[in-house]
Order: structure tokens, then sequence, then C-alpha cells
């Protein structure tokens, strides 16, 4: 799948193939593979193992087909997930080893003879020339134009270019997977399959792990900080019952390290193309899926993201502000023209709750004034949304903390105590007929 991922993370991002994602989205997404579809991937991969040992005892060419087809199957599996689409490497491999193996009748004994020759090299030679042509097709075709002075003189040459090279030919089968006879071929592919073997740990293991800390330490927050999600994590990481939440090798769950190996490399770079503001960037490469897990994780508490699971369809998603919401904005698995949380809050929402709880009623009355006053223009979109989390903040306290009156709460939703807690200044517009000048 993979040798090593290179990656970087900026400010509130993490950037990952010339493309940027919020810090903790990606994490969102492999914590949504479900038990039961880590499983199957699970097994795939054990009959590949058990095909695999049976070619190395018996080198049958069917085994290893055999393998090769429940690898293909993982892999397709695997790249449903977007992660697993950004990192994979050389994914020809696993389907030149069909092209390679379903044939397997028409194999000679000896692997030896698949040795390439010169018509082999030639090819070889081809298809790197034209693998370098589409990296940087600007190199080939046209020319380039120098200028220069001798002796105050101005001179101007053309230098062509080397011409842009025809498509290569397919590969021989001498050419399959690694250059070289069948048991080199093994070797190559067989190193490059165990690599899956190490993704599937990481996944186990940071999804035991990270689910079990959402569920025990970032579901319980009353206030929602960045610093209240990375004491949460510590709290998490170093109690002394932490050996029984974090996937360890020892009951099998996995193993989730205390250390990660990363190679840092410190580039200066425009934030933007042409923005002239220009900033250092730390660009890590690791060997591992859960070491950018973490990173992707760690660092997206620290610049206030959280990943909530969703009360409605059981998904985990990210939260880029702290408030209070229970459901996620993906299409429900049920009803797929709404949203959870269209379904959430229009069926049990506030508007559900208002008869029964006198705390729902103001803050349905609160919504309403703040909708009412961006209408008006007294105050922006920005500070709309941001009065409606601030109360629906404030509502969630009042719920679930114990002594909390009406009265009082009713108070702190009001314009005079919500606003300037939010730093939301209101404008108001004059009323009545403007005045004549005079």
């Amino acid at each position: 799948m993979f040798t090593s991922i290179a990656f970087y993370i900026a400010e509130k991002v993490l950037g990952l193939n010339d493309r940027e994602y919020p810090l903790g989205e990606l994490t969102a997404e492999v914590l949504n593979i479900s038990p039961e579809e880590y499983q199957e991937l699970h097994r795939m991969m054990g009959r590949a193992m058990e095909n695999m040992d049976r070619y190395e005892k018996n080198r049958q060419m069917q085994d290893w087909f055999n393998a090769n087809e429940e690898m293909v199957r993982l892999h397709e599996s695997l790249i449903q997930h977007r992660i697993f689409r950004l990192i994979q490497e050389n994914p020809e491999v696993l389907y030149e080893a069909r092209t390679l193996t379903e044939q397997y009748t028409l194999f000679p004994e000896d692997g030896d003879t698949l040795t390439p020759g010169e018509r082999d090299l030639s090819i070889l030679g081809a298809i790197m020339d034209y693998e370098n042509y589409l990296e940087q097709p600007e190199e080939y075709g046209g020319s380039d134009y120098l200028a220069y002075q001798i002796n105050g003189e101005r001179f101007e040459e053309t230098i062509p270019r080397p011409p842009v090279p025809p498509a290569p030919p397919e590969k021989t089968r001498a050419l399959l997977i690694v250059p070289g006879p069948v048991e080199m071929k093994w070797e190559f592919y067989k190193n490059y399959c165990m690599t899956y073997g190490k993704i599937l740990m990481d996944i186990a293991s940071v999804c035991q792990t990270l689910r079990a800390f959402i569920r025990m330490g970032l579901s319980k927050l009353d206030r929602l900080t960045p610093d209240n999600y990375v004491a949460a994590l510590h709290t998490f990481l170093f109690h002394e019952r932490a050996h029984k939440w974090i996937a360890n090798p020892v009951d099998g769950t996995g193993f989730y390290t205390r250390m990660d190996d990363v190679r840092l490399h410190l580039i200066p770079r425009e934030t933007s193309s042409g923005s002239g503001t220009f900033k250092v960037y730390e660009y890590y490469e690791a060997d591992r899926l859960q070491t950018i897990l973490k990173l992707d994780f760690y660092k997206g508490l620290e610049a206030g993201h959280l990943i909530r699971r969703c009360e409605n369809c059981g998904r985990f998603f990210l939260l880029q502000k702290g408030y209070h919401t229970k459901y996620c904005d993906l299409p429900n698995p049920t009803h797929p023209r709404y949203t959870c949380a269209q379904l959430g809050y229009r069926i049990r929402g506030v508007k559900e709750e208002a008869e029964d709880s006198p705390l729902a009623q103001a803050l349905y009355r609160c919504f309403q004034r703040i909708d009412k006053d961006k209408s008006r223009g007294n105050i922006t979109a920005e500070e709309r949304e941001l009065l409606r989390e601030k109360a629906q903040e404030l509502y969630h306290t009042a719920r679930t903390k114990p002594g909390t009156s009406y009265e009082a709460f009713n108070v702190s939703l009001s314009k005079e105590k919500l606003y300037p807690l939010c730093g939301v200044q209101r404008k108001s517009r004059p009323r009545g007929r403007p005045k004549r000048n005079t």
C-alpha cells in the first residue's frame, strides 16, 4: 500500500498530496470503519496469508493467484475510504501479479527464464522515459531560449528540449511486478503485501483507543475548549487504568504506540501562491498509518477541532467549533434526503420539547430574537451563528447542571447579557421618517 507517508501540519489543517484537510477530518473517516467491516478486511488478509504460505511450501502458481485475488479485494475495499486513496503507492503491483499468475499453466518450471532480455530492457527504458515526461511535461517539446552577452554584444540561442516520448508498449512478463525472475518477483510482492497487515493493525489500534477516548473523555465535557480537550487526552492516556482502554498486544486488540518514529523536514515557503507571506512548515515523513492519524487527531484537539459521535446514525463527525451538537451533517442512512442534523433538530430538538420544557421554550424564543436581528441587519451572519452556539451551550449547561433555575437561564439569554458575553455589538437602525435638510 505504501512505504512512507509525507505530510505537513499547519495551523488548522493537514497537508497531504498537495491538498489540505481540516485537522481531524481524515481520522474521523477511519473511526467510521465499523467492526463488521474491519472483521471482513481482516478475514481477507487472513485468507491471502494462508494461500501465500501454501505457495511458499509447494510453489504452485494457483496458490499465488488465489492469494492475490484476496489482496485485490482487500485493496479495493480499503480505497473506498479517502485516506487510503491518498496514501496508496504502486497499486499496479497487485494487478500485474494477477496478469502474471492467471496464466500459470504457461509458465516454465524454471523461473530464471523470466530474467529480462534485450527487448525487455528496451521496453523498460521506454516506460521510464514516458513516466519522466508525465512527471515533468514542461521539460519536453519546444525550445528554451538562452540570452547572453560577450564583449558587450548580446546573443540569443535556441536550445531544443527533448522530444515528447511516445506511449510505451505494455510490459512483458519479465517486467511485471519487478524486473527479474519469479523468485525476485515473489519476494518483492510478499514484502509489498505485508504493508497491508501493518495498516490493519493500525486501524484496529487507533479505532479502539480513540473511540474509547471520545466516549469517556470528550463526550462528557461541559465546556468545549482546546484546553479542556487536551487536558482530557492527558487524563485518558496517563490514567492508572489506561492499559484497559488503550489497544495493546497483551489483550490482542492491537498496538497503540506511546512513541512514534517520524522524520522532520523544516521548509520555509509561501502560505499561498503570490501571498508574499512566508512561514516555516513542518513536513513529517512516517512509516506507520497510526502516526499520521494521531498527529491529525491530537493537533486537531489543540486547534479546537472535536470529533463526536452522532446520536442519530452512530457515525463519527468533526466539529470545528466548540458547541454542543448531537447530530452530524451527513445524509441520514434511513432518510438520505435529510441530514442527521436536520432530522435530529426538527424531530427531537427544541421545538418538540417546547411544550414540556421551560428551558427549551426560553432557548427557542432566544433563537427567534437572534434570527429577527439578523433579518433586520442588526447583526451579521457570523454574529448570528456565534450567538446561537453560545445560547445552545448555556442551554446544555442549564439542563445538565443541578440547581440552575429557569429565571437565571432566561436572563442569561437576554440581549443585555448574551450579546456582550459574545462580544457582539447590536446595530440599531433609526426609526421613523428621516428629517428634512434645513
